[in-house]
């Protein structure tokens, strides 16, 4: 996708399903250490938002995103964003921690994106990544043609296993330090927002409250966390 199909998909989709906190795994290793952080495909800052407001000063933060949209509203919040048209910027080596949430599903070459990372870390130094794993006999109600029923209608890969997720990133290179899976859920929010759209009503944007707040589960569907070290 163009940088102009990101922007128009940020128009129809809205984070409304990012969390306002820092995933446990990887606040366990920010806490009590400081340096450079990158969060590739920062979309509109929430991670940003939240390492910041947990962290303080600790950390210098920086957004990468694909989409101008979205990087004009993590921008309204303080941070500093640049826009590229690749999927990883080209910086090299002058960060201590690389984050890539919910990003590498939609990359063409999962290997090349988990390269790309590793290369914008100093040796030695860590990458954390979170992507979905469908579970057999998960299923949802999108569908494209690369990846057949899936989450989300740009997701071009979902790992079938933790270990699949974690063999990936070895084979780059990289040390597993630590992992997480954990159920996925999706506020019930989302699916209003989804009928909206069927039925050509008016969306709300704002951020989510009240019942609409209120999380439901994916069923057989996981997310795989994974803190990783550089080698």
């Amino acid at each position: 996708m163009t940088s102009t199909d990101w922007d128009s998909y940020a128009h129809t989709y809205r984070q409304i399903d990012e969390s306002s906190e820092v995933p446990l795994l990887l606040s366990a290793f920010l806490s009590g250490r400081g340096g450079t952080l990158i969060d590739v495909g920062c979309g509109e800052g929430s991670l940003l938002n939240a390492v910041r407001d947990k962290f303080g000063d600790s950390w210098k933060l920086t957004g990468f995103e694909v989409s101008e949209a979205r990087a004009d509203m993590a921008r309204k919040n303080g941070h500093t964003v640049v826009v590229g048209d690749n999927e990883v910027p080209s910086d090299v080596g002058q960060f201590d921690v690389a984050v890539s949430m919910h990003v590498i599903e939609h990359v063409d070459d999962d290997r090349s994106h988990a390269v790309d990372l590793s290369r914008l870390v100093k040796p030695g130094s860590h990458v954390y990544l979170e992507t979905p794993v469908k579970l057999k006999g998960a299923w949802y109600f999108r569908r494209n043609s690369q990846a057949g029923w899936v989450l989300d209608p740009t997701h071009l890969r979902e790992y079938r296993s933790a270990a699949a997720v974690n063999k990936m990133l070895t084979d780059q290179g990289f040390e597993v330090v630590a992992e997480d899976l954990t159920t996925l859920a999706f506020p019930l929010a989302a699916a209003e927002m989804l009928v909206k759209r069927v039925m050509g009503g008016e969306q709300r944007n704002e951020e989510p409250s009240g019942w609409r707040a209120i999380g439901v589960r994916i069923p057989r569907y996981r997310q795989q966390a994974v803190l990783a070290r550089r080698r």
